[in-house]
């Protein structure tokens, strides 16, 4: 069982592991940090720019950030932690994977969640299917 959450709601005792898929964590504590799994720099760097200028919102994260972070996931190490994630799916292993975001919809964890979702994974934990987003990665490829 995989699901999705924001850091400041995991319960760590309903999980195997925790991974906090961030870019950096200086104390991480309980959770595995896997950094393969989130934003590049320069894609955080861009999201953090947009925030701060005010220009964050469902059009700039489908149209900017979304494609260039399933770009991303096509380079070997994130493809390695997605495939480990199905795996451990499969061994009914309990993952949660976290980040600092409150609101998923505009979030990696969505787009994550999705590309799992694609491959016929139930993820819990999440609004909505973000299916989609698996189907433009091509996740059957991992």
């Amino acid at each position: 069982m995989i699901t999705i959450s924001d850091i400041r709601n995991v319960n760590y005792a309903a999980y195997d592991e925790v991974w906090a898929i961030v870019r950096s964590r200086k104390n991480p504590g309980k959770m595995k940090h896997v950094p393969e799994l989130s934003p590049s720099w320069d894609l955080f760097k861009k999201y953090m720019r947009l925030r701060d200028s005010g220009k964050w919102n469902a059009d700039t994260f489908r149209n900017s950030y979304v494609p260039i972070f399933l770009k991303e996931m096509m380079g070997i190490e994130a493809r390695k932690k997605l495939s480990k994630l199905v795996k451990l799916d499969k061994q009914g292993k309990r993952i949660c994977l976290i980040c600092f975001c409150r609101d998923e919809t505009l979030c990696h964890r969505s787009i994550i969640a999705g590309i799992l979702q694609y491959t016929g994974i139930q993820v819990q934990g999440v609004k909505q299917d973000y299916s989609k987003y698996g189907g433009q990665l091509a996740a059957s490829s991992f």
